[in-house]
C-alpha cells in the first residue's frame, strides 16, 4: 500500500512540475510578445520624430503651439507605455523565476 501511495505521490508531484513548465512556456511567449510590442512602439515613435523633425521646422503661431502641445503629451505617454512594458516584463521575469525554482523543489 505504501508503494501505491508513493507511486501516487510521485505522480501528483510530476504534474505539479509539467503544470509550471507549461507556465513557464506561456509567461516566455508573453515575454517575447511584449517585447515584439515594445520594438513595434519604438520604430512608430523614430518614424514620428523623422518627419516631425522634417515637416515640421517652418511652422508658426496657433498651429505649431497646438501642434507642441500635442507632441509633448505624445511624448509623456511614450515614457509611460515603455515603463508600463519594462514593468510588465519585470513583473513576468520574476514569475518565471518563481516557477523555475518550484520547479526545481519538484524534483
Amino acid at each position: 500500500m505504501a508503494s501505491v501511495t508513493n507511486i501516487t505521490d510521485k505522480l501528483e508531484q510530476e504534474a505539479k512540475r509539467m503544470k509550471c513548465k507549461i507556465e513557464i512556456e506561456a509567461l516566455e511567449s508573453l515575454l517575447s510578445n511584449i517585447g515584439n510590442v515594445l520594438k513595434e512602439f519604438e520604430e512608430s515613435t523614430l518614424t514620428f520624430q523623422r518627419a516631425h523633425g522634417n515637416y515640421t521646422e517652418n511652422w508658426s503661431g496657433a498651429s505649431r503651439d497646438s501642434y507642441d502641445q500635442y507632441v509633448q503629451k505624445l511624448n509623456i505617454n511614450e515614457v509611460k507605455v515603455v515603463e508600463l512594458g519594462n514593468n510588465l516584463k519585470n513583473e513576468i521575469n520574476e514569475q518565471m523565476d518563481r516557477l523555475h525554482a518550484k520547479v526545481e523543489e519538484l524534483k
